[in-house]
């Protein structure tokens, strides 16, 4: 009976311990992600948004990948507002902007950038950034260090040894040249780690061979945003439906699951200058969506 009771009391520690976890975990969160406070339906030719910047507090700018258009949705009116069209085909995934200069970012690594988006004769410029990936969809402004930061959706190169890698890299702008060493290395294995610390349920794939379960879990980066608050990072995985905030070392402060029924398909993220958050899901099965959550101050205490 004795050990029964030591036994059942393992289980019971075991259980308030993962409750506590959770609650934890949970407490951490300055966003209620489950339900948006505002819900912009967007128009059919924003179906494959892929990335999204602020403008202003009403304005965002936002591309679709195929075309290097870039398109203003106004807030308050709830509609595409401009447009700034140029002759551009490519596959653009990321929008960041720094003063009046547009930046887009095309998967294969190559930098554009609209000195002044708002001229009627738009100037590009084109900077070949050589990065070791060969899809790269995350960018964004770091003010406080004047610079782009971009996130490699896949492994460096093609060495099996970097399997598990994702990598953050920069661009300066005041001497406009990428840097190929990363500031930020992520390790899928760390983050498994974390979804498992989160309560994120992971899937596991039998090998038939061996029998051996392997966990069906990449990260691969679809958006990178630095919060104006806290100043962590903010990674969008929309194929595993994920939100990663990391410090400015890397270090893995949160992990989040995305409701699927929310987030279809996750591609851009960009926050208001007091923390609002938004995120544009393409379209897929259903419509292109710009979601907005509010900043819980509370949280941050």
């Amino acid at each position: 009976m004795q050990i029964k009771s030591k036994h059942n009391l393992k289980i019971s520690l075991f259980i308030i311990c993962c409750i506590l976890l959770f609650a934890f975990s949970t407490s951490q969160q300055n966003y209620k992600l489950s339900s948006p406070d505002k819900t912009y339906s967007l128009p059919p030719t924003l179906n494959e948004i892929s990335g999204i910047t602020i403008l202003n507090n009403n304005e965002v700018a936002c591309v679709q990948d195929e075309l290097g258009i870039i398109y203003i949705y106004d807030l308050k009116e709830g509609k595409i507002s401009k447009e700034y069209k140029t002759n551009l085909i490519g596959d653009y995934e990321g929008i960041a902007l720094v003063g009046n200069t547009i930046y887009l970012l095309r998967s294969d690594g190559v930098l554009i950038e609209y000195p002044d988006y708002r001229s009627p004769n738009m100037k590009i410029k084109e900077y070949f950034l050589n990065l070791p990936s060969l899809n790269n969809e995350g960018l964004c402004y770091d003010m406080e260090n004047y610079r782009l930061l971009i996130a490699a959706k896949i492994k460096p190169g093609k060495e099996i040894e970097n399997q598990n890698m994702r990598y953050i890299y920069s661009f300066d702008l005041k001497t406009k040249t990428p840097n190929n060493i990363p500031i930020i290395k992520l390790n899928v294995k760390d983050l498994e780690t974390a979804a498992l610390k989160f309560n994120i349920p992971i899937q596991y794939h039998t090998v038939k061979k061996t029998g051996q379960k392997i966990a069906v879990f990449n990260f691969r980066p679809s958006e990178i945003a630095v919060h104006p608050i806290d100043r962590n990072i903010y990674i969008l995985s929309s194929n595993d439906k994920l939100l990663l905030m990391i410090d400015k070392s890397g270090g893995i402060k949160n992990l989040i699951k995305l409701d699927p029924m929310v987030f279809n398909k996750p591609e851009g993220l960009a926050f208001l200058s007091d923390g609002t958050m938004l995120i544009s899901n393409e379209a897929q099965k259903g419509k292109p969506t710009l979601l907005l959550f509010r900043y819980d101050y509370s949280k941050s205490k």
